[in-house]
């Protein structure tokens, strides 16, 4: 009777053995013992791997933008400095311009010819440009005429155009710098956007139903091959 109370016993624990060995654990790491699962496996590894030096090359192109974007924002701000120093010095040119063509008319007004030489020789190169223009139109006798030189538009102060090429030159750096900045920006949600498929990859080992672990590993390759191809369409900085 014991004997046969032994027998019993050995049976049960064999058949929940056997039982155990048979059940996919659930809760713990998978091992690919077939076919599908040994594929899952590979397409898994290989998806591991492209986030992975994916997610390093975005990682270095959102460091160097960021500092093509720092550097592009120094160079608008010094030359933003420097054509508002360009302008200043043409607003002085254009006083300067100013006096002395008034001092001439004072000259001319007083009849005082010698004088009026003397001053009209020293006017500035752009200045000599306009007033040779001015002087064509008869403006002391037409009414119609502009007030003086400085008024025509072959006047220019020779800082004005250097004025002009800094400002131009700043707003292309500014540019430059939004650019490089929204890159970047896009490279770090690239990086989160693999971070995400890195996280289905690793979870997906501890769920023992196949389906899901195949759909996981479905919704993280699409992150990994839609990032990659969303990252080739981004600007790119290669530098040592």
């Amino acid at each position: 009777m014991e004997g046969t109370g032994r027998d019993i016993g050995s049976d049960v624990v064999e058949r929940e053995a056997e039982r155990l060995r048979d059940e996919e654990p659930t809760g713990e790491e998978q091992v690919a013992n077939s076919p599908r699962e040994r594929r899952l496996e590979l397409a898994v590894t290989i998806l591991l791997s492209a986030s992975a030096l994916l997610s390093a090359w975005c990682a270095y192109q959102s460091t160097r933008l960021g500092s093509e974007e720092s550097l592009a924002n120094n160079r608008s701000s010094v030359l933003q400095l420097r054509a508002f120093r360009a302008e200043q010095q043409a607003t002085q040119q254009s006083q300067a311009d100013l006096g002395a063509f008034e001092q001439w008319l004072a000259a001319t007004y007083a009849g005082d010819a010698a004088r009026a030489d003397f001053v009209r020789q020293r006017f500035s190169d752009s200045l000599a440009t306009a007033f040779g223009a001015w002087s064509a139109l008869d403006p002391l006798t037409d009414a119609d005429a502009p007030a003086s030189p400085l008024e025509m538009e072959q006047y220019v102060p020779p800082d004005g155009t250097t004025a002009a090429r800094f400002d131009e030159r700043a707003q292309q750096a500014e540019e430059q710098a939004n650019e490089a900045g929204e890159a970047a920006d896009n490279f770090v949600l690239a990086v989160v956007l693999l971070a995400a498929a890195l996280f289905l990859l690793g979870i997906q080992t501890r769920i023992g139903v196949f389906e899901l672990r195949l759909a996981m590993t479905v919704l993280a390759g699409a992150l990994v091959v839609g990032t990659a191809i969303w990252v080739l369409t981004l600007p790119t900085s290669i530098g040592v």
